[in-house]
């Protein structure tokens, strides 16, 4: 296209003033036909104009009318207007007066508007992003409205509901029944869920399952520039708008879900618990118990959440250590192999009195590679009751390769401090052939030396 004749006057324009003399070259460089030279001129137009990604200038409000035009003409119109929507949606202003920015987007609503019927599903989805960050119900409120009775795009219909949430909660509170019917695309329900509590509608145990049913959400909702994970906006949204308990309720919920089915939905319920305990750090303990059920799931993260909350709150580490001793065996063990996994000193002890009901507390005491290699054990104390729990239980009936593998390792690293387990490891040789006689010649070695990691397949 001639980018000359849509940037008419462009280059009168004092860009050196503004620190962005470079600019009508970047604008020229946009309409190349080579993919990768508009594609970084697109790139230079944020730092030039976004500064810091978000920031406004006054460069910024003087060229926003020749994109506008560039983009209604056809020059990569798809990204002009979600940059346009970026710039009217930024509340990050240098130099200029407050508004200035999203103001001058919104003067170009002539050129935008028309743009919500494109024929291209994207351009559409785009034009609703910018129409609506001008924040202006009486210029753009009507057309969105009619944009939603007419859109057959289920990517371009959820975006529509999101501007006009956005403009008038009223509007899209009318369209909570529509938008959330069975049979409706998943991309428009997820999208009502998340914009229903700034509707002011009651938040319902019906809306909690409908919730849970749609996880894991962001691999559902599709790409939207109006979010990226659904989940936690939601949540957040709740808490915002005075809903905590609900907040709560949606979490926990999504926390229980079952079978292999609702891995996907676990982890991102573990994203909720934590955007919920961010505004609420009250309800970590009560998440607590439902967040320990899932540290056997590597792929949900709840462990390394766990031992965030522990580091920064005295409160969880102290109820961690209290349900490791408690009488709750499965819940108990789960606490305990977090409080292992971080090296907590109190869970020694622990481990030492219950050690032939924590499986999973044992199983922490080492770190494995893929493939169930041990790359090296946790540097747990050789400690009296512990070293007499390991000899004990290292003899039991019942112990199996995979126990035997940790607790030997235990006694390996100890090395030679724990020499009085001789006995043990003779008894248990033609059981674990393969395993015992390494462990025996570090525990029955001279000196005082931590045994070197174990290595066993």
């Amino acid at each position: 296209m001639d980018v000359g004749r849509e940037a008419d006057g462009f280059d009168r324009v004092p860009w050196e003033r503004y620190g962005v003399g470079e600019l009508p070259g970047v604008l020229r460089a946009l309409a190349s036909t080579d993919v990768d030279t508009s594609q970084e001129a697109l790139e230079d137009l944020y730092g030039l104009l976004l500064d810091l990604g978000s920031t406004a200038t006054p460069a910024t409000v003087q060229a926003v009318p020749w994109i506008a035009r560039l983009c209604a003409a056809g020059l990569r119109t798809s990204a002009l207007l979600f940059f346009l929507g970026s710039v009217a949606a930024s509340d990050q202003e240098k130099g200029i007066p407050p508004g200035a920015a999203r103001a001058s987007v919104t003067a170009q609503l002539p050129l935008l508007l028309p743009l919500l019927a494109h024929e291209e599903a994207e351009v559409r989805q785009l034009a609703v992003w910018a129409v609506a960050q001008c924040r202006s119900p009486e210029n753009s409120g009507r057309a969105l409205a009619a944009r939603w009775e007419r859109e057959d795009e289920p990517c371009v219909r959820r975006d529509v509901l999101f501007g006009i949430a956005l403009l008038d909660a009223l509007s899209a509170r009318r369209l909570m029944p529509t938008a959330l019917a069975a049979g409706r695309p998943d991309e428009v329900r997820i999208a009502a869920l998340v914009v229903l509590p700034d509707t002011g509608l009651a938040w319902t145990a019906e809306l909690t399952a409908v919730t849970v049913s749609l996880l894991p959400a962001s691999d559902r909702i599709g790409r939207t520039p109006w979010l990226t994970d659904p989940f936690p906006d939601l949540v957040e949204r709740l808490v915002e708008r005075g809903r905590p308990g609900d907040a709560m309720d949606v979490v926990t919920a999504a926390l229980r879900t079952e079978g292999e089915d609702g891995a996907g939905a676990r982890k991102e319920a573990v994203w909720g618990a934590r955007t919920l305990a961010e505004h609420r750090p009250e309800v970590r303990l009560r998440l607590l118990p439902d967040l320990l059920a899932l540290v056997d799931d590597p792929g949900t993260a709840a462990d390394l959440l766990v031992n965030a909350w522990r580091k920064e709150d005295d409160a969880v580490a102290r109820e961690l250590v209290h349900l490791a001793s408690g009488e709750d065996d499965v819940l108990a063990d789960r606490a305990l192999s977090v409080l292992i996994a971080a090296d907590v000193p109190e869970a020694t002890a622990l481990l030492a009195r219950h050690l032939p009901d924590r499986p999973r507390a044992l199983a922490a005491t080492v770190v494995s590679e893929a493939g169930g290699r041990i790359r090296s054990v946790r540097p747990l104390a050789c400690d009296p009751a512990l070293l007499r729990a390991v000899r004990t239980r290292l003899v039991a009936d019942g112990v199996g390769e995979e126990e035997a593998v940790y607790l030997l390792g235990l006694l390996a690293h100890w090395g030679p401090q724990a020499r009085s387990a001789v006995p043990e490891l003779l008894a248990v040789l033609p059981r674990f052939p393969r395993r015992v006689p390494e462990v025996l010649a570090g525990v029955a070695a001279d000196g005082d030396r931590p045994s070197a990691c174990c290595h066993w397949t």
